[in-house]
């Protein structure tokens, strides 16, 4: 299993790692990963790859077999050779919207009074879709709930919840 870097570190920008034999399908796989995948409705993280005097643009980050972590190149070219260790470079501007916009679509989840049925996360937008037969009446008033979130500026953190939490 690789180690999740950026499950242990969501602000870390750049971070080495050792390679492992390429999928079948293509890409590259670390040891250790920045990059998170792509999952519920989020995209995967994008950014570079650099060793030696090479560097490699990774368009996005996908689940492989296993627990492993596939970074695809956003064009075809050579990979880092097996074994060798790389310079993992996350595409920042991009990683922190998602964040932001993960964390907000949170807080939505909490002022609507339904249940979430789905999603998606993009870097300046994102939609959930709730189990509600019509929209609620009163906009302003959830807008006014979501603010008062936002605005008590409270401390975000990471933790898995199942169904009996």
């Amino acid at each position: 299993m690789p180690d999740m870097m950026f499950r242990e570190d969501a602000y870390l920008r750049d971070a080495q790692a050792a390679g492992q034999a390429p999928p079948p399908e293509g890409g590259t796989v670390r040891e250790q990963t920045l990059f998170s995948p792509t999952g519920g409705g989020q995209p995967g993280d994008s950014g570079t790859l650099s060793w030696g005097s090479t560097s490699m643009a990774i368009a996005t980050a996908v689940k492989g077999d296993g627990d492993s972590i596939v970074l695809v190149p956003a064009e075809p070219r050579a990979l880092p050779p097996v074994g060798s260790v790389v310079t993992q470079s996350l595409d920042w501007d991009r990683r922190y919207g998602h964040m932001r916009v993960h964390t907000a679509l949170h807080l939505l989840s909490v002022v609507m009074p339904f249940g979430v049925t789905g999603g998606s996360i993009g870097a300046a937008r994102g939609r959930l879709d709730f189990d509600m037969a019509d929209a609620p009446e009163d906009r302003d008033a959830l807008e006014a709930a979501l603010n008062a979130h936002v605005a008590s500026d409270l401390r975000v953190s990471e933790e898995w919840i199942t169904q009996a939490n």
